[in-house]
């Protein structure tokens, strides 16, 4: 086999394998909080099947190719900001995102949401490949085991008049 073949066979063995989820470190009631959360993840989300993860025993699920991939235990993001950043409400939890991935002119790039009203707080990275159509359903799906499984610490608050 040449030395180009060995490397195609190489590079194509890494594709489709699990995808990986940081582990995060997390108190025991925390962890165990996050596990029941994701053992309650359905095995369809928004038409695409769960697809395996890495660590095996990670807080997190995904689906598809690419993958939407969920994390619990998700540190808040860099450059949250409580005033721009509007809560949206699905299922009883609240969502948030940056504002200037949310416009709906703005659908071609990758968007994190992540549950800010519940903790540990839960993200939802969903590839371009699903907007705008399955952010909806995505949202709703995971709002269930979420809201079953951790504690709300703070709803959505109504905007300021």
């Amino acid at each position: 086999m040449s030395a180009c073949a060995a490397v195609l066979v190489i590079t194509l063995a890494g594709c489709g394998g699990p995808t990986e989820i940081d582990s995060v470190d997390l108190d025991e009631a925390d962890a165990a909080a996050c596990r029941d959360f994701v053992d309650g993840l359905p095995e369809s989300l928004a038409g695409l099947d769960r697809a395996d993860v890495a660590p095996d025993d990670a807080l997190g699920a995904a689906w598809g190719d690419p993958a939407v991939v969920v994390t619990c235990g998700a540190a808040e993001p860099k450059d949250f900001d409580e005033v721009t950043w509007a809560c949206q409400e699905v299922g009883g939890v609240g969502w948030f995102g940056d504002p200037s991935l949310i416009e709906a002119g703005n659908q071609d790039e990758d968007i994190t949401v992540w549950a800010l009203t519940h903790s540990p707080l839960v993200s939802i990275a969903i590839p371009s490949d699903y907007r705008p159509d399955s952010v909806p359903a995505t949202l709703a799906a995971v709002a269930t085991p979420l809201a079953d499984s951790l504690e709300l610490v703070e709803p959505c608050l109504d905007p300021p008049e």
